[in-house]
């Protein structure tokens, strides 16, 4: 199957499939010649889309949300949207931008 074919919707996904492709090309085709990428896209996916959603839905039932969203709306609005762009960034780093270190790193230091 070409690299183009495997088709996993999601942002995770796509974010992980550049990931691999510019700084881990080989580990990237190990996957793709084994037929595992698609799986592993699947479960980034969703794996930080659920990490997302459970941080949120904490946030959204703390009291300083609860006592802010009767207080001033637009504020909440606003911390909600902080709480989402640190919960995106936080699955980023944990699920998409994370990579083993090769044997050729590890000799470097």
């Amino acid at each position: 199957m070409a690299n183009n074919e495997i088709k996993v919707q999601g942002k995770y996904a796509e974010q992980r499939r550049e990931i691999l492709e510019n700084h881990a090309p080989d580990m990237y085709e190990a996957m793709v010649e084994s037929g595992s990428l698609k799986e592993h896209l699947e479960s980034v996916q969703k794996s930080a889309e659920q990490y997302v959603e459970n941080y949120i839905a904490r946030y959204t039932n703390s009291d300083e949300y609860l006592k802010a969203e009767k207080k001033d709306p637009a504020e909440a609005m606003r911390m909600l949207n902080m709480t989402i762009l640190e919960a995106e960034d936080a699955a980023y780093r944990i699920w998409v931008a994370n990579l083993p270190e090769t044997d050729e790193e590890n000799e470097e230091e």
